[in-house]
């Protein structure tokens, strides 16, 4: 059967994804892992259509989207294992998880022969609420148990090269977006649906001014304890999302701050001391992987706040309770415990306590059709699909400078996969799954598992 697994984020998505389609390889499946627009052109190739596992089916809010790239999907026989990869299980309380989810998809899209997985317990119940056709499961999701103790191993030989590189250093994580978007203050502010009433207009700038003081909360204490702190490295890593070239500015000349996005957040936070944050999901990350998390917030709104993160770890409100915390880890050697995640938060992620990855391949293997033969796409078809992009980005550069701006945008997000990168990666996820994975690296974008 075909198995599409697309990608939208490098950083956050290929290394469970990989290990996914590791786990699903030697069963007779044709398994794509690719950009996710590249995949689109592919599916109307295979005539038997298949399964989508994954999230990029909607485009825009959930009251404004069509479901065009659900609708194709389904002309060309693809049922659809949706899991999203951020979002709604973030926010406290099942009224404000309710409203998010409902503005990020339309769950009545989804038919019978689809699937909807959910990081937790209290998301599954809203979902059950909302859906009529659609069957919702709690999974959890993957990546997280790569986070955990027995998944390190992946990693070893890049947390290697990390020490070698920032010695003993502080990971440092924001997330802001809403004051700090990788398309700029345009797109923030020329956006005239965020116009279009006076309370969506007064929504928009009161998130705009409650994390523009978060951000600059943020640098004003990343600049302390560069000083406080000569001896220490710290790692600022912006979100995906954010405006990168905006920390290399606030951070310039200062020699033991180091902007760096490289690569998969995991073997960054199991190299570093400990992970200082604010509403950025790493902070899950770091828990599992048993790392000390400091939740640094001055200023606290419930309304704004990202909870689930921000239950990770101890909450700091100044500058002062960091620099004492960090004197003290010096003092011990950096021998902190970990702290232990809070029990109310358990229902939020099925993770924690479960097998993410042994839930979500049950679901995927009741959604096996044997009776569907794989219909590989050929070899030329994917070598003209990929020259068309290319030609296409290269006519963007040169000739559409008003679009130059969000092509380098998605291409912070998605760079391109690496030959030399992904064959250490199967390498090192074959030894620890002790089985011969079949793969071919056709392009940037695009890697095909039997």
């Amino acid at each position: 059967m075909n198995i599409l697994l697309p990608i939208e984020t490098i950083n956050r998505e290929l290394d469970f994804k990989l290990v996914l389609a590791s786990y699903l390889s030697g069963k007779g499946h044709q398994i794509y892992i690719g950009q996710h627009d590249f995949l689109m052109t592919l599916a109307p190739k295979m005539k038997e259509g298949g399964l989508y596992i994954g999230k990029n089916l909607f485009n825009l809010d959930a009251s404004e989207d069509k479901g065009e790239k659900y609708y194709f999907l389904k002309k060309h026989n693809f049922n659809i294992i949706y899991l999203n990869e951020e979002g709604a299980i973030f926010f406290k309380g099942e009224e404000e998880m309710t409203k998010r989810l409902k503005s990020l998809y339309n769950i009545d899209f989804f038919d019978e022969n689809d699937d909807v997985c959910v990081w937790g317990s209290l998301q599954k119940r809203i979902e059950d609420k909302r859906a009529s056709n659609v069957s919702i499961h709690a999974t959890g999701h993957p990546r997280f148990d790569l986070c955990k103790k027995e998944w390190h191993s992946l990693y070893h030989s890049k947390v290697k090269t990390l020490l070698e590189t920032y010695n003993n250093f502080i990971l440092i994580n924001g997330n802001y977006v809403a004051a700090n978007h990788g398309l700029g203050n345009e797109y923030l502010f020329l956006d005239k649906t965020r116009y279009s009433d006076a309370e969506k207009r007064l929504n928009f700038i009161n998130v705009y001014n409650y994390t523009s003081k978060q951000l600059t909360s943020m640098i004003h204490l990343t600049h302390h304890l560069a000083v406080l702190f000569p001896k220490l490295n710290f790692i600022y890593r912006p979100h995906p999302s954010e405006d990168h070239n905006y920390y290399e500015l606030v951070f310039s000349g200062v020699k033991n701050i180091h902007v760096k996005h490289d690569g998969p957040v995991l073997p960054w936070i199991l190299a570093s001391k400990l992970l200082l944050h604010d509403g950025c999901t790493t902070a899950i990350e770091a828990s599992l992987a048993e790392k000390p998390v400091i939740n640094y917030k001055p200023i606290l709104d419930d309304h704004y706040d990202i909870w689930l993160p921000n239950q990770m770890g101890t909450r700091m409100t100044t500058i002062d309770e960091v620099v004492f915390y960090i004197k003290e880890m010096n003092r011990n050697n950096f021998n902190f415990p970990s702290q232990r995640i809070n029990e109310k938060v358990l229902e939020y992620l099925y993770s924690f306590n479960g097998n993410s990855y042994e839930a979500f391949l049950k679901i995927i293997e009741q959604r096996i059709d044997k009776d569907k033969i794989n219909s590989s796409v050929p070899t030329l078809n994917i070598k003209k699909n990929f020259l068309k992009i290319s030609i296409r980005d290269f006519l963007i550069k040169i000739f559409q400078p008003y679009k130059r701006k969000h092509l380098i945008y998605h291409n912070t997000k998605f760079y391109g996969f690496s030959k030399k990168d992904v064959n250490q990666k199967f390498e090192n996820i074959s030894k620890l799954l002790k089985k011969k994975i079949i793969y071919k690296f056709h392009n940037s974008h695009l890697i095909s598992i039997q």
